[in-house]
């Protein structure tokens, strides 16, 4: 906030807790910005050119999870295929998930993926024969 962002709802401190928050404009050299936040806080960005708000939303080191809350199909399937991360979930939360659904991250997120396929992969040890 001290930097210019705009604290829309939440950001009190309970305890060794914050409340969960939603922050306007954050300026993009702030942690709030370039850093992976691990709390229930949503960063709000205008914009006129929705492939240049692609473009920034993959201006970080890290791609867990991403959101897209729109109508339009052909920008939900843009966003997709050109956000950097492990998943894009439209119009619901990026930790939304289904047990069989690998979930994971890409960059500094992660490289491996969770669910059940992939917990069955690592707990078995692949083996080849050649004759």
């Amino acid at each position: 906030v001290k930097a210019g962002t705009k604290l829309l709802v939440g950001g009190k401190r309970r305890g060794a807790f914050m409340e969960p928050m939603i922050l306007e404009d954050a300026p993009f050299d702030t942690d709030a910005k370039k850093e992976e936040i691990f709390s229930p806080v949503i960063l709000l960005y205008s914009y006129n050119d929705f492939k240049e708000a692609v473009k920034e939303a993959n201006n970080t080191h890290y791609g867990l999870q991403a959101s897209v809350f729109m109508h339009d199909l052909n920008k939900a399937f843009y966003a997709f295929e050109h956000i950097e991360a492990g998943g894009v979930c439209l119009n619901d939360l990026p930790s939304m998930r289904v047990d069989s659904q690998p979930y994971g991250g890409i960059k500094d997120s992660g490289i491996q993926r969770e669910g059940v396929k992939y917990v069955m992969d690592d707990m078995l040890e692949t083996k080849v024969l050649v004759m």
